[in-house]
């Protein structure tokens, strides 16, 4: 049977300034329906059907039925049956930070106050400010309901704004990142995927975008729990009941019940193919050691205090423990150098602690790893392989904003097969230029695009000069490229002669998710000589559908914000890792 939810119906989110006023406390003996106005304004009226009330600034009485209330700030009333057009709400909110004794969900009341428009953001909620006169005007009244579902475009959601809803399912949880205080994203049709993870940039993922926003709608879930106490991206739910209230920036729906039909689960990785070199692709999310001594907190990019690297390096452990790679390409590694207290020093003792075995870093000539304070590295076992000569790095233009890709070429120490591996990590979509040809172009892959496309082709075209400098056709490109399937950097890196793997292995993957929707940021590219020996491929998804900040059920869950991409490669001799 599937379990229920329950949200306490004083949660107070709507956090806005409370307008100084006079509320008319009356005591709870006054209750009785003759002190109710008998001329009240339709609330239908005061909402109006476009996206501002069309009596902005006047005083009105409204009444109607409370469906929801929140502590020190307001409460919401709905007045059924106020009006027969669909196109307007028949509920409000009315700011206030006190009421009535004995006021509850299902109270009816009247307001009077000044019809205003508060919150920010693509909705606004209308609602009755300044209250003289709120009166209890009768108890235990039924609780109004209207059912709707999704997709809701920004009229229809206008036209329910403030109203207790029920909305059919089923419904998937596809966003769970504010989940620590109790707010998900909720999507009508599946898992959403970022426009340009499935489709080309331009037109058509501008029309998949706007589906993808009518087709999801905040909700605050409160303290849902479940099995193992906790929501995933992926967790289907039946229908659901609430009220389309505001949270200052959206329009949320504060659930008062639904039900988890199917709960996600995340077992532990594969295993390595056997005899197989089994390579990893972490996004270790700012692993920053602090000075390396137990100080140096806060970091500068990652954490603050010690305790707080002390979990982040447990988890990491973790998973790298049930992992069992033997060579790690990591990204967002703190840039401090190779000395006995750096952070690449901290991580080799990770581990080799994680996983019982000696470990090594590459070290390029003079130690150049670039000058952003996060860098690549490569960690390997040195009982399964050893690297032969110094790590390459590549600099120039195209590294002003992405970390300086690094490459080692390594030898199995049983035999003498060699593999090029690179690690690449390019820059975000973050910190947008207005204007300029790195300025987001509204195509579906945001801004920096043409500097991260012209990197992404720099470092194909190097990676293959360093293979066949080497006399190596066995390269394998692994990173963080900050780019979904679709756009042009990926496009670059495969057109230079590049098979991405894990989409041969795995049915739509992702390693990301932002805003409701999921993509693929983390990759792994071979060479065509390379792709025989490849006996699998996938991304665990052990990161991006758990939400920060919350007590998971195992050590290694959400041990980062992006999930490790892992690849066994099969060699001509077979590894022996025991």
């Amino acid at each position: 049977m599937a379990a229920i939810l329950r949200t306490p119906l004083d949660a107070a989110f709507f956090c806005v300034a409370v307008a100084a006023c006079c509320t008319l406390v009356l005591p709870e003996k006054a209750g009785a329906d003759s002190l109710c106005p008998v001329q009240t304004t339709p609330i239908a009226r005061v909402q109006g059907n476009a996206t501002e009330s069309p009596m902005r600034g006047q005083r009105v009485t409204v009444k109607g039925v409370v469906t929801l209330l929140q502590d020190g700030h307001g409460l919401y009333i709905e007045e059924p049956g106020s009006d027969s057009d669909d196109r307007t709400s028949n509920a409000l909110f009315v700011e206030t930070a006190d009421w009535p004794a004995g006021v509850e969900k299902g109270t009816l009341i009247s307001a009077e106050g000044e019809v205003s428009e508060i919150g920010r953001g693509r909705y606004m909620m209308t609602a009755i400010t300044g209250v003289d006169d709120l009166i209890h005007c009768g108890k235990k009244q039924a609780l109004p309901l209207t059912s709707t579902r999704l997709p809701l475009n920004g009229p229809g959601r206008e036209a329910l704004e403030a109203m207790r809803i029920a909305i059919s399912g089923p419904l998937t949880v596809t966003d769970v990142y504010r989940f620590d205080r109790g707010d998900v994203i909720l999507s009508g049709n599946g898992l959403q995927f970022t426009p340009t993870e499935v489709t080309e940039p331009g037109r058509e993922a501008a029309r998949m975008l706007a589906q993808n926003r009518a087709s999801t709608l905040p909700a605050r879930v409160g303290e849902a729990h479940y099995q193992d106490g906790l929501l995933a991206s992926g967790t289907t739910i039946g229908n659901i009941t609430g009220v389309l209230a505001h949270d200052g920036y959206d329009l949320r729906v504060i659930v008062q019940s639904a039900a988890v039909d199917r709960p996600v689960a995340v077992p532990p990785p594969v295993p390595a193919v056997a005899g197989s070199l089994r390579v990893a692709g972490i996004n270790l999310h700012n692993y920053f050691n602090g000075d390396g001594n137990g100080g140096g907190f806060p970091t500068p990019r990652g954490a603050d205090t010690e305790d707080e690297f002390k979990q982040q390096r447990g988890r990491i452990g973790a998973a790298i423990e049930l992992l069992e790679p033997h060579v790690i390409a990591v990204m967002e590694l703190e840039n401090d150098g190779f000395g006995p207290a750096s952070a690449a020093q901290d991580l080799i003792r990770l581990a080799g602690k994680a996983s019982g075995r000696d470990w090594a870093v590459a070290r390029p000539v003079a130690d150049n790893t670039g000058s952003d304070a996060i860098t690549v590295g490569l960690l390997y076992r040195t009982d399964l392989v050893k690297a032969i000569g110094p790590a390459e790095t590549l600099t120039g233009p195209e590294w002003k904003k992405s970390r300086q890709p690094m490459a080692q070429v390594f030898q199995t120490v049983t035999g003498d097969e060699k593999i090029l591996v690179v690690v690449n990590h390019l820059k975000s979509k973050g910190s947008c230029p207005e204007s300029g040809e790195n300025a987001d172009q509204k195509d579906g892959q945001g801004c920096w695009n043409p500097m991260r496309t012209a990197a992404a082709q720099k470092m194909s075209h190097w990676a293959n000069r360093l293979a066949a400098s080497a006399g190596i056709e066995n390269i394998l490109v692994l990173g963080d490229m900050n780019a979904y399937r679709r756009e042009d950097p990926i496009g670059a890196i495969r057109e230079a002669g590049f098979i991405e793997l894990v989409e041969k292995y795995q049915q739509q993957p992702f390693s990301f998710a932002y805003r409701g929707q999921h993509g693929t940021l983390d990759y792994a590219f071979s060479s065509s000589a390379l792709l025989g020996n490849v006996q699998q491929a996938f991304i665990w998804n052990v990161n991006a559908i758990f939400p920060p900040g919350t007590a998971l059920p195992e050590p290694w869950m959400r041990f980062s914000d992006h999930d490790p991409v892992v690849v066994d490669v099969l060699l001509r001799h077979s590894i022996t890792s025991d």
